[in-house]
């Protein structure tokens, strides 16, 4: 599937393109101007700078010129399905931001830039790194705030998303990043298809995750020995060995992922932190040439 770009980065994209059609209209925003509320948008790295940035700019965001040079880019024929998108996006913005103020339309951009991290997230984990720079929405986002967000004319996302995200404003109090992340991939995951809920166009969240039984074979000396990893979506972690001659004892710890890189700290002081991937169902751990481990799902 066809990757969109974070709303973020593409906000600053199109403004920076906008202010290169140069109209110049009494009242509005220069160039510059349109050009740093660009610039800070695009460095905003989470909830607190998106809504420190879009008040700090409202004025230029708002301006009838932003949405007036939108639809003017709307009309290039060689748009291709993300770019019109995220044209969209901006323009919602800036109408949400002239007639609610920046403080809701901070907002509402925030809950936009957690449904495209849902849509582009390629694990649950990836997908909870995301949630947790927008923490402070845990307790205030709910099923009306996701529809005002998502649920607006010439919207670009997909309609099984809206549940999906309902959902996830349920969650994420009760169950945290993680536990809120992994359920909303599950959801998508398990739809019925056709079912109202089910994502025609899956997300890359679907398909493997870390969350689960993990074993591994290895023969020691003409014997097998089976190596379990245990990882759940609170983010406790467990594994122990199975031989032969008997079962060690459980070694339990806590895990982490970000991006493509597994962390575990055991109880026992053992670390791991190396990069994983999927191969075929199977969990490749670590993901480095020459130390390459394949572990199954366990049913």
């Amino acid at each position: 599937m066809t990757r969109l770009p974070t709303f973020v980065a593409a906000t600053a994209v199109i403004l920076q393109i906008t202010a290169a059609y140069g109209f110049a209209q009494q009242g509005s925003p220069s160039d510059l101007e349109i050009q740093q509320a660009a610039a800070a948008i695009e460095q905003a790295d989470g909830y607190a700078d998106i809504v420190a940035a879009t008040e700090r700019y409202a004025a230029v965001i708002a301006s009838p010129r932003v949405v007036q040079l939108v639809d003017e880019a709307l009309q290039n024929p060689a748009l291709n399905e993300n770019q019109r998108g995220v044209l969209l996006l901006e323009r919602q913005l800036s109408l949400d931001c002239r007639a609610l103020g920046a403080a809701t339309a901070a907002k509402l951009l925030a809950v936009r830039v957690i449904a495209a991290g849902a849509v582009t997230a390629d694990t649950p984990q990836q997908f909870a790194a995301t949630l947790e720079k927008f923490s402070p929405l845990a307790t205030v986002m709910n099923a009306a705030l996701v529809r005002q967000a998502l649920d607006t004319p010439g919207n670009s996302w997909p309609k099984p998303l809206l549940p999906l995200m309902e959902q996830l404003a349920r969650d994420w109090p009760q169950l945290g990043a993680l536990g809120a992340a992994t359920r909303m991939a599950n959801a998508a995951t398990t739809a019925p298809a056709g079912a109202p809920n089910a994502v025609s166009s899956p997300p890359p969240s679907q398909g493997p995750t870390l969350v689960g039984h993990w074993r591994r074979t290895s023969i020691v000396f003409e014997t097998p020995r089976d190596e379990h990893l245990v990882l759940n979506s609170n983010g406790t972690a467990e594994t122990w060995v199975v031989t032969a001659s008997g079962r060690e004892p459980v070694t339990r710890g806590r895990w982490t992922a970000k991006g493509t890189a597994l962390s575990v700290t055991w109880e026992d002081g053992r670390q791991w932190g190396q990069p994983f991937t999927f191969f075929e169902g199977q969990l490749v751990f670590p993901n480095v040439p020459n130390q390459r481990q394949f572990w199954e799902a366990m049913r």
